[in-house]
């Protein structure tokens, strides 16, 4: 039967190319990177800029982040804290930062939030505000819609106090002491652009083995990527924190969309979609943390990766269809979008490939198989090249960090390691996808920030994961060591799957 070899050779092709595509871009904006962008600049302006840190039940970093933004050397700033707390003991503790920087606590305001308790009924609490000239406490009795929740209600204080522009920190990043002025003079330069992105880096010194692996995976967006992008002016994204946004551009594009796991991108689509475009100005750097252990990744990932799939639903064909971006910016835009889409397509590559090898088996010597072999053997030099071009386009982005960028040669004996942590959570991308592409209702989950010197004992992931990545594992082992034996062949693929899984099933 010919039509079923027709098949499974023309479906490995497509998803071959849809791979091709993702690998493109990633190669693309590396090289890209290496050369230097020109961004416009003008003399800023002085208006009042207000710093931004969001923070939910923070209990360890909140103090050293703010003092952070008090050493900005911006003269026309104020700090401020929108917080979501719900600990007692942390809300004493912020509700004492601003005491102790003179903050008087406002008692006539109109913001409130709504809040629905379990039978559905709305009821209306005031947000708790303390001022000073250089610190504000805007503390919301609820997390109800996130950290986009915070951001909404937080825009409707800044436009009534006539704040312009808003630096936005997540609650344990500390920008460079000229952030403010070196962003604004980007801003400013033009009249279209919503919001100056800057770089994020994790703290050098102190890292634990598994962070180390962490950064180099999260650090190539912002070394390689985000550069790439700039110097060919293809769509910036705004990343969520360690950002100047207009305030103005904000509100044009509707605001925070409350409760969405993803705000920054979702709001970044907004943008695009409008007119309005982005900078990433990446001589400008915030030091911060990524996640302390695997399970703090693994549930982080699974944030970020359903929200980008919601927005995925919710644009693509928006992004398709406009005319506010060139051919060539729609495909960086909905490559964006599906980002975190490929561990999908992976995971069904890899379950049709283990079924064209049981069927290679079953049918050895058919007329079938034969015909399929004949018509991979066209094809077979250029599809191994294609698929090893593909799986190094994961490496590459670290590659040109560590080798032209910083320059630190050792970090290139982490690779393996990273390769394979990126690897161990592709169950969690899936099922995240899965749960963001049909709109399922989610929780957001913080990722636990902790100084270094104040870490406890790091949590490891549910029995629950870890026996169904173990299962995997086996599966995957059982199945390479039959076609080896069954075909003498030896799959390459074990050496990246199965320690992937082996690691999601010990952490």
């Amino acid at each position: 039967m010919v039509w079923s070899a027709t098949l499974i050779f023309i479906v490995q092709l497509a998803c071959l190319s849809v791979f091709v595509v993702f690998a493109f871009f990633n190669y693309l904006y590396a090289f890209a990177s290496l050369r230097k962008p020109n961004i416009p600049l003008t003399p800023h302006s002085g208006d009042e800029v207000a710093v931004v840190i969001v923070a939910y039940n923070e209990k360890f970093v909140l103090e050293r982040t703010i003092r952070g933004c008090e050493r900005l050397s911006y003269p026309n700033k104020f700090t401020v804290l929108a917080d979501d707390s719900t600990d007692p003991d942390i809300i004493k503790q912020v509700r004492e930062f601003a005491i102790s920087r003179g903050c008087k606590k406002l008692l006539d305001h109109s913001l409130i939030q709504e809040i629905s308790d379990e039978s559905g009924r709305i009821r209306n609490e005031p947000i708790e505000i303390w001022e000073s000239k250089e610190f504000v406490l805007f503390h919301r009795p609820s997390k109800d819609g996130f950290k986009a929740g915070c951001l909404k209600k937080l825009q409707a204080y800044l436009e009534r106090r006539g704040t312009k522009y808003m630096y936005l920190l997540d609650a344990d990043w500390k920008p460079q002491t000229d952030a403010l002025e070196r962003t604004l003079e980007v801003l400013e330069a033009q009249d279209d652009v919503a919001f100056v992105q800057t770089k994020r880096i994790a703290f050098p010194y102190g890292m634990n083995v598994f962070q180390k692996y962490v950064a180099l995976s999260e650090e190539g967006c912002y070394f390689v990527d985000f550069e790439g992008r700039q110097v060919l002016g293809h769509p910036a994204l705004f990343s969520g924190c360690c950002t100047l946004l207009r305030l103005s551009a904000v509100d044009h594009v509707g605001g925070f969309t409350p409760g969405h796991l993803t705000e920054d991108i979702d709001l970044t689509n907004r943008f695009w979609l409008s007119g309005w475009k982005g900078v990433y100005l990446g001589n400008v750097v915030n030091y911060g943390e990524v996640p302390f252990a695997h399970d703090h990744f693994r549930r982080q990932q699974e944030r970020w990766c359903a929200g980008t799939a919601r927005v995925l639903r919710e644009y693509f064909w928006a992004i398709v269809q406009t005319k506010q971006l060139t051919i060539g910016s729609k495909l960086s835009a909905l490559r964006q979008n599906a980002y975190y889409a490929t561990p999908v397509l992976t995971g069904a590559v890899i379950l049709f490939g283990m079924a064209t090898v049981w069927w290679l088996a079953v049918g050895w010597n058919s007329y079938s198989v034969e015909y399929y072999l004949y018509l991979l053997s066209f094809v077979k030099f250029p599809f191994v090249i294609a698929i090893c071009i593909c799986l190094l386009s994961n490496l590459i982005q670290p590659f040109v960090m560590v080798v032209f960028k910083k320059q630190s040669y050792r970090d290139l004996f982490h690779f393996p390691m990273v390769l394979w942590y990126g690897w161990s959570v592709m169950l969690t991308y899936i099922m995240a996808n899965v749960k963001g592409l049909f709109g399922t209702n989610l929780d957001w989950f913080r990722t636990p920030k902790f100084l270094r010197s104040q870490v406890g004992p790091l949590p490891s992931g549910s029995v629950t994961v870890r026996i169904v990545n173990l299962s995997v594992c086996a599966t995957f082992m059982a199945f390479y060591f039959t076609e080896g034996w069954v075909f003498g062949w030896v799959d390459t693929w074990g050496l990246l799957l199965i320690p992937a899984f082996l690691i999601a099933s010990m952490k």
